[in-house]
């Protein structure tokens, strides 16, 4: 991660004023967690072809107390339902080191590998309330057994990033795969004593790609499902931990089509 010159001097004048606080919310605060999201295009008839899908995911932090900030996020898990049928492993693989070392380049990954994008808005107290936004880029990882999302912003100071979050398919229960990750310590204390908490995290995950399968070329879909009537509502779950000890759990849907 990187952090510019200025805002290091932003940092020693707040320390120095003692106007700087340790912790993004107070200890009687609780994180407030909502999930959103939809997967397009709905599929309005029977078919007996997987359909190539994309899935948006609108992730929203706030406190239950009034003035206060949301924790800072240390980890988070989201679970995914049966059904869909992910081709990771059909797709070309970036190398983590690389896009790391090259901060984000998407010269650093091969061409197929980006499967998304989105938003990421966070702030800190020592932004007296000026947020920070961020670009997201997703790749699929080796093996397509993780996604690496690399985060750029540039405004009040300038930050990059890059989180390797595993995706695992899972086996019986109700849930159909899982996406773990651990946010790097740079990305949650962005300089010294000085804490970022997330607002919301968009993302768009999808795409195809050409491959070859019984001698012939035929397109599969990063996603793909057989049934995705319009208005379906399918689960999800998030289990966040913050950097305080805490964590949440919350249960939410994401539609088939727009809601």
């Amino acid at each position: 991660m990187r952090v510019s010159r200025s805002f290091h001097r932003l940092a020693a004048a707040a320390i120095a004023t003692g106007v700087l606080l340790a912790a993004a919310t107070t200890a009687s605060a609780r994180t407030v967690v909502t999930i959103d999201g939809n997967v397009t295009p709905a599929i309005t008839a029977f078919t007996l072809k997987p359909q190539i899908l994309s899935l948006s995911l609108d992730l929203r932090f706030s406190s239950d107390v009034a003035g206060e900030l949301p924790g800072t996020v240390a980890r988070t898990t989201v679970f995914f339902p049966h059904g869909p049928r992910v081709n990771s492993a059909l797709f070309p693989s970036c190398n983590p080191q690389r896009l790391l070392r090259m901060r984000g380049s998407s010269r650093a990954c091969p061409s197929g590998s980006r499967i998304g994008g989105g938003r990421a808005l966070g702030t800190s107290p020592s932004f007296e309330g000026v947020n920070e936004r961020l670009t997201v880029d997703l790749y699929n990882g080796p093996r397509g057994r993780s996604i690496l999302f690399y985060l750029r912003g540039l405004n009040p100071v300038a930050i990059s990033g890059m989180i390797n979050a595993s995706f695992t398919p899972l086996r019986g229960g109700r849930w159909g795969y899982k996406l773990a990750l651990r946010v790097p310590e740079g990305l949650q204390e962005i300089s010294p004593d000085i804490l970022a908490s997330l607002l919301q995290f968009t993302t768009r995950v999808g795409g195809s790609v050409q491959v070859r399968e019984n001698g012939r070329t035929v397109r599969r879909g990063y996603i793909e499902v057989l049934a995705c009537p319009p208005g379906a509502l399918v689960p999800v779950r998030g289990v966040f931990g913050f950097r305080d000890g805490s964590s949440t759990t919350t249960d939410s849907y994401i539609a088939c089509g727009h809601r």
